[in-house]
């Protein structure tokens, strides 16, 4: 349920960036704002089972990742900017059974940006905290783990409406069931270029 809801609410709001982003606003980035990002990183977790009193955790894997980075909110002035943030790494693991499979493990939370100058160029740092998500969400009968999660980093914005930014973000996602506890304890070092509508 809580995929196929969080999945559902994620879709709507990047339609909704698809036909919002235009530069049909005034330039400033006081007001409501939109913003999406694409970029690579590298995603970096350890795993962890728990059965009772013993408990085991891998050897850390480091997997390149594809970066997606959304956002949409309102700054209350042109140098302060806060949004709810979805920062998402998608890599392949393999299964059990030897099949690539698509995790996605990613932070969804409230973000604050502070830009240098009111406006651009303009250095800025940022950061989120809220709910880490590791998931495989085109796998059927796959429960989303979640945890603890926050961000933080910064970048550049060099012109109007285009940024280029790095975060690094922490999450600890995990789940329990039938007395078995797994989790996850990730790093994903990212960098995106994001458009900005403002």
């Amino acid at each position: 349920m809580f995929k196929k809801s969080t999945n559902t609410t994620l879709f709507i709001l990047f339609l909704i960036g698809l036909t919002s982003i235009s530069y049909g606003f005034d330039g400033q980035r006081k007001g409501f704002i939109l913003g999406l990002g694409l970029g690579g990183g590298l995603t970096s977790f350890t795993q962890t089972v728990e059965i009772g009193e013993s408990s085991q955790t891998s050897d850390r894997e480091n997997k390149f990742s594809f970066i997606s980075d959304f956002r949409i909110g309102y700054a209350p002035s042109n140098l302060v900017e806060v949004y709810y943030n979805a920062k998402v790494a998608w890599f392949s693991l393999d299964n059990i059974f030897d099949e690539s499979v698509t995790i996605t493990d990613g932070l969804n939370g409230i973000g604050i940006t502070y830009h240098l100058k009111p406006q651009a160029p303009s250095g800025f740092v940022n950061g989120a905290i809220g709910l880490a998500v590791f998931d495989a969400p085109f796998e059927s009968g796959f429960e989303a783990w979640t945890g603890f999660g926050f961000s933080a980093g910064g970048g550049f914005e060099f012109s109007p409406h285009w940024r280029v930014e790095g975060n690094i973000i922490y999450g600890k996602p995990g789940r329990e069931e039938s007395g078995v506890s797994v989790s996850t304890n990730s790093l994903v070092f990212k960098v995106t270029v994001n458009v900005m509508a403002f």
